[in-house]
């Protein structure tokens, strides 16, 4: 807050440049009536969500993303010596406002749409989308995670991960059901955000469900979300292991 201004821009910036997107949704519904039967408030929901728990996932987990840095430059070493977690003091490391852009937009976004669907807002399916847009932060942090995980063999950070936290948030804004089977499958059993945003719209916006898995499926988000960062939670434990330090 020392340079306003400059804070400001960055969050109108962020707005912006992710506003496009949900402009890119209504010049696509100005030419199709319906996308896999999801018509444009459905989407714009499904939309919303994935902006929200994307935009806290990103902003929670921003200084995660500066680990391959401090690795290059030896700088890992001070959070192994401290006497508090190393994931915790990589997590504040670095702290950056500039996404609550996207987080104003997404919630904007999910005022608006929630007037335009109709949904039985009982306390149960408030709370069960609660939990799952939780789960949808959790793992989205643990998606950025996964890129400091690799920089412990590779020093460098692999922007190819960028194609699964970026990629992911882009996929989880439209029905799952419109994507190929490798897509389906790969952001159900692999990286599970189709349980913690398709399916608890499809749950709440009582769709049907073209991909066949059975009812219980919508209440999958929590064990794979648990499955998902417990993978990634081992990762991190062996790459502190193999910290060697820079030798010198």
């Amino acid at each position: 807050m020392q340079d306003r201004s400059s804070f400001l821009m960055q969050i109108f910036g962020n707005f912006i440049v992710n506003f496009a997107e949900v402009l890119t949704l209504l010049f696509l519904f100005e030419r199709f009536a319906n996308l896999g039967g999801w018509n444009v408030r459905e989407v714009l929901f499904l939309h919303a969500i994935s902006m929200v728990v994307f935009s806290l996932g990103d902003t929670i987990s921003n200084g995660v993303q500066t680990v391959p840095k401090l690795i290059r430059e030896g700088e890992f070493d001070r959070l192994m010596i401290r006497p508090v977690s190393v994931y915790v003091q990589a997590i504040v490391n670095e702290v950056s406002l500039r996404h609550f852009g996207l987080l104003l937009q997404g919630l904007g976004l999910f005022i608006v749409s929630i007037t335009l669907v109709d949904i039985n807002w009982t306390l149960a399916n408030i709370a069960y989308l609660a939990v799952m847009m939780l789960c949808g932060v959790a793992i989205f942090v643990a998606l950025f995670t996964v890129e400091a995980v690799l920089s412990f063999w590779t020093v460098n950070s692999i922007e190819a991960v960028n194609a699964f936290t970026y990629g992911g948030s882009d996929i989880a804004q439209y029905p799952l059901h419109i994507f190929g089977k490798t897509f389906q499958r790969l952001f159900l059993w692999i990286i599970p955000l189709g349980f913690v945003c398709y399916y608890p719209a499809v749950h709440l916006l009582e769709k049907g469900d073209p991909l066949g898995l059975p009812d219980s499926a919508r209440f999958y988000g929590i064990p794979t979300t648990i499955a998902f960062c417990a993978v990634v939670a081992f990762g991190w434990k062996m790459g502190l292991r193999q910290h060697r330090s820079t030798g010198s």
